[in-house]
């Protein structure tokens, strides 16, 4: 999703005014210590706007708390549209640290997730498919994602009697797309065919094995994964290849849950022309960092090819 500006919220404030009917906010946890004059020093509205629109008698907020900070438009409030369906929450999404949130049982529905749950002990909402367990705990600002602990921009909450999650991070985890419509208020949510799912995985392992190498170091990253695809002694799918564990994690990233990152722009091209038939590293089924590596078996083992910034490939 792209980064609302807050800027242009606040125009919006200036000319159309606080509308008392408005159904989609920015909004703001309470953290200790704030007040609702320390928050509309932060974002820049009076304490009376504040009070007034979260109908408060006094300067305190509660530590946890939503309060609303603005109206994200008088005209328009945030839906969602899967695909080609455009959908309208029971209860309207929000906007915290520029992330739409939404309900979480609106949001497993229309992703076709029906296996939802509820740890009361531990406050966890629980959503889960064949391959994916994902576990929101009330109040913080992380997530696990099949037992790997992945940070949110902002704690899930309770508003209006329901638990809301961050549409964007819930998505893609269950291997969609999620782009926003900043004219019309939308979230677009596209559910992906193979190709699109390719992708999707494709990417986000060349971004967080490259990050910081240069385009032509991710697209071979990106050619290793789709040679190892093509190769009898590898899973046969893009996916299966990058959570292979075989002989143990193939690619750190899967371990440590930065494969769930969001890629970069050239990360994604990268995957695309590889997956359109640009390769630059030839049958290579191998790289490593000489400076970080610990296990040295693919130098003793297979045959290298060449080097691209601080990656070694090797056949």
């Amino acid at each position: 999703m792209k980064k609302i500006v807050l800027t242009s919220l606040f125009m919006s404030m200036l000319l159309f005014g606080t509308s008392s009917y408005a159904k989609s906010y920015v909004m703001h946890t309470a953290q200790s210590g704030d007040s609702y004059w320390k928050i509309s020093q932060q974002y820049e509205v009076t304490v009376d706007e504040l009070k007034d629109l979260n109908d408060a008698k006094d300067n305190t907020v509660e530590i946890g708390n939503l309060v609303k900070v603005m109206p994200v438009s008088q005209s328009k409030t945030i839906t969602i549209k899967v695909d080609d369906e455009i959908l309208n929450p029971d209860k309207m999404p929000y906007i915290e640290e520029d992330r739409a949130f939404v309900p979480i049982r609106f949001i497993a529905k229309a992703l076709n997730v029906n296996d939802i749950s509820w740890d009361n002990e531990t406050k966890t909402a629980i959503l889960a498919d064949n391959t994916k367990r994902i576990e929101l705990t009330l109040g913080s600002s992380t997530a696990k994602v099949n037992g790997k602990i992945i940070a949110l921009d902002s704690p899930i909450n309770i508003y209006e009697g329901r638990i809301f999650v961050p549409v964007r991070f819930v998505a893609e985890i269950f291997e969609c797309l999620v782009s926003w419509d900043h004219a019309n208020y939308r979230v677009l949510i596209n559910t992906l065919n193979s190709y699109g799912k390719d992708i999707y995985w494709l990417s986000r392992i060349v971004h967080a094995e490259s990050h910081g190498e240069p385009y032509e170091g991710k697209l071979a990253v990106a050619n290793v994964v789709i040679n190892r695809k093509n190769s009898p002694d590898f899973p046969d799918s893009i996916k299966g290849v990058i959570f292979d564990k075989n002989y143990g994690y193939q690619y750190t990233p899967v371990l440590n849950g930065t494969i769930y990152n969001t890629p970069s722009w050239d990360s994604v091209k990268a995957a695309t022309e590889a997956l359109e038939g640009k390769n630059n590293i030839d049958d290579c089924l191998y790289f490593l960092n000489p400076d970080k590596s610990t296990n040295f078996w693919i130098i003793k083992n297979r045959t290298f090819y060449k080097s691209i910034a601080l990656h070694d490939f090797y056949r």
